[in-house]
């Protein structure tokens, strides 16, 4: 019922989308329940740092509200990896990189799908963040940082040996709050935007176990995630991804973008997310998530190949690269073309026993001794199954794909045999609301709404692997300041 309500609300969006309606603006009576000069809405790795920074640029006072029970989201359950580089761990082991480097790693990472001057900023900043998280938090690294997301030695760990991971933010953060005086709200969901006549930001609506409340604010920072846990959105912004499940983090189901985007923020990007290859059985009927739906070893596997749901190969499997990220769009493509809500991963048995690969839920995989009790097994056509078998093994011998000129691994498939239904799955989406250097949201006509800002994956056009964690920080740093300065 959930996600029906999300889906529903979301359908005001796409006015805001194309620019074709004029923001809803909510003229109801100054009554406040509370008021705040800054509400930062999400209490994630963007939300904290904006909430910081407000309150350290001079904010007269800031409230951080998050709908779940605890703060970090996305940030604390992280591995707790972070690129930067000129910092001071860097400085101390002597390694020196260069912005162009970085940008150039990023850029190249992301195909070249991000927003090249925001990404920019991204880059220029990510030592900087480091640094504050060390200077001004406290928080813990490691002494040294290492290789990671391409060949620079950009990676810096968050952690000791107390407390690993991104879940080391905690106490610094909280520290920070408390420190500062930053009302912290939790278990109190943002439900709306409030508006001015004039344009500008009012206040947000909030639901509570008490009911609702009104909460007056002269500036706004949107740092609610994105939307890798709300399918239903992903498809309505970008159809092309009908029949994915969403297994991001549980808070991010895109309630900061749906409400920015009725106020009338533009979207952007919103065609760009990660998702990772899951057992399709588990996830459609076993409740599955990113673990007991895990079936990356079994893709990695050399002589894996990909048959759709009638049995036809359709891709080069292993033009993915990785997190298998290029082969997405062809399986959602053929997903789409063949009416199945995923596509088939075949191997060798003996290869996937000696990987000691295994099927989550203590499951077994589907298997035949020969093709012919395999597409039985699997529920499709055998005479298509075969052919496509024996004519993949034909290239194998000649040692060319001519139908999709696979060059790795191409490895003749005999002995018994075993597949897997797999479906693409959300994890991070990329795309969200428009904003401007300044963490200002955007109009589709390019002017700001005044007062209103965003940060992180709400808004995540400008990072990729190994930048999630800098994008958040960074960006939730500079919404906040920002904020901070339109207060006054």
């Amino acid at each position: 019922m959930k996600k029906l309500i999300t889906l529903f609300t979301s359908a005001f969006l796409l006015a805001g989308v194309a620019g074709c309606s004029n923001p809803v603006t909510t003229e109801t009576a100054d009554n406040f329940d509370k008021e705040a000069a800054v509400v930062v809405i999400g209490a994630g790795g963007a939300g904290l740092s904006a909430a910081v920074e407000a309150a350290d640029q001079g904010a007269e006072s800031v409230i951080l509200l998050e709908k779940m029970s605890s703060i970090g989201g996305t940030s604390f359950v992280s591995q707790g990896m972070i690129a930067g580089y000129d910092t001071q761990i860097q400085k101390a082991t002597n390694v020196t990189i260069t912005y162009e480097q970085m940008y150039e790693n990023l850029m190249n990472n992301a195909s070249y799908r991000l927003d090249p001057e925001l990404t920019k900023i991204t880059v220029e900043k990510s030592g900087e963040t480091i640094d504050w998280l060390i200077d001004r938090l406290n928080v813990p690294f490691q002494p040294e940082a290492i290789v990671g997301y391409g060949p620079l030695q950009m990676m810096h760990i968050i952690g000791n040996e107390e407390v690993k991971g991104g879940f080391a933010l905690n106490e610094p953060f909280m520290n920070a709050l408390q420190e500062k005086g930053v009302d912290l709200m939790l278990e109190t969901k943002a439900t709306e935007i409030l508006m001015n006549a004039d344009g500008s930001v009012k206040g947000v609506k909030v639901e509570t176990a008490e009911g609702e409340m009104n909460i007056g604010a002269k500036a706004i920072v949107v740092a609610t995630g994105g939307y890798a846990y709300n399918p239903e959105l992903a498809e309505l912004l970008t159809p092309e991804v009908a029949g994915t499940f969403g297994i991001g983090h549980p808070a991010c189901t895109g309630d900061g973008i749906i409400m920015a985007s009725n106020v009338g923020a533009a979207l952007t990007h919103t065609d760009n997310m990660m998702a990772v290859l899951k057992d399709y059985e588990i996830m459609a009927e076993h409740n599955g998530n990113s673990n007991t739906a895990n079936v990356s070893r079994f893709i990695a596997s050399p002589s894996t190949i990909l048959v759709d749901g009638n049995g036809v190969r359709f891709v080069d499997e292993k033009s993915g690269g990785y997190m298998t990220q290029e082969l997405n769009s062809p399986i959602f493509d053929r997903m789409h073309k063949t009416d199945y809500g995923y596509v088939w991963a075949i191997a060798p048995k003996a290869e996937i026993e000696a990987s000691e690969i295994k099927r989550g839920l203590d499951m077994e995989f589907i298997s035949g001794e020969t093709v012919e009790e395999l597409a039985t097994n699997m529920g499709v056509d055998t005479q298509t199954l075969v052919e496509t078998i024996t004519h993949y093994n034909e290239m194998a011998v000649a040692g060319q794909d001519s139908d999709f000129k696979r060059t790795t691994t191409l490895n003749v498939l005999e002995g018994e045999l075993v597949a897997v239904k797999v479906v693409p799955c959300e994890i991070i989406t990329y795309g969200g609301i428009a904003r401007n250097e300044k963490a200002e949201v955007l109009k589709a006509d390019g002017s700001s709404i005044a007062g209103l800002y965003v940060a992180g994956e709400a808004s995540a056009n400008s990072a990729y692997m190994g930048f999630t964690l800098s994008n958040a920080i960074t960006w939730g740093r500079i919404a906040g300041a920002n904020a901070a300065a339109y207060t006054k």
